[in-house]
């Protein structure tokens, strides 16, 4: 089998390998280079089956750059998205890791910018930030690293949210009597991830005013 074309494509700078005539594959052009691929190449199964490889991982690379365009992510879940995809698991977390060697993926830096805008915006209390940010494949000691480094670079206390939450939950729950109040109030600020200190002192100063 011969290599009879190598065609830049412009879909994320890749190389479409041409074999017998027929495209074959896109790879990188880094892979080009190292499979040292050139036009009149007779490819062997070792080589053919190293473009194939490089061509999967290519394709998986492509998808990621397009999901990335979309949202930040961090790796895992997009490596787990690439599968749901269809891409085989090894040309999935090859093709995150270039993305992650290349500075596009920094799971530190996602973790503490979706607990410092969910604290923020969505009054969450640290447990559920950490639940969240491992439903997303953080590492539970990242987790927690990334939540303390982003309520304190923001200023914010779990108390003073837990506070602020109970505040506004109190105002929908007006015409109920103080023991359902209080029983909502708990539940809700349990589910937003309060530690139960923080939780029965919101309860308190809420219910007293």
């Amino acid at each position: 089998m011969l290599v009879t074309a190598l065609e830049p494509e412009s879909r994320a700078g890749g190389v479409r390998v041409h074999v017998d005539g027929k495209p074959y594959g896109t790879v990188a052009p880094a892979d080009v280079a190292e499979l040292r691929l050139a036009v009149g190449d007779a490819l062997d199964d070792v080589r053919l089956a190293a473009l194939v490889r490089r061509a999967e991982v290519f394709a998986a690379y492509v998808v990621a750059l397009h999901v990335l365009r979309s949202r930040a992510l961090p790796a895992p879940e997009i490596a787990r998205r690439l599968v749901r995809k269809g891409h085989a698991r090894e040309a999935a977390e090859t093709a995150v890791g270039a993305l992650v060697a290349a500075g596009l993926i920094d799971d530190a830096e996602f973790a503490r910018h979706y607990a410092r805008t969910r604290a923020r915006r969505r009054g969450f209390g640290p447990g559920r930030l950490v639940r969240d940010l491992r439903r997303f494949g953080i590492a539970e000691r990242e987790a927690e690293a990334a939540v303390r480094e982003a309520l304190a670079s923001e200023g914010l206390k779990p108390g003073a949210l837990a506070r602020e939450a109970a505040a506004r939950k109190l105002k929908g729950l007006a015409g109920l009597d103080r023991t359902a109040r209080e029983r909502r109030l708990r539940a809700y600020l349990l589910r937003r991830g309060f530690a139960r200190a923080d939780v029965i002192e919101a309860i308190r100063e809420a219910l007293a005013k």
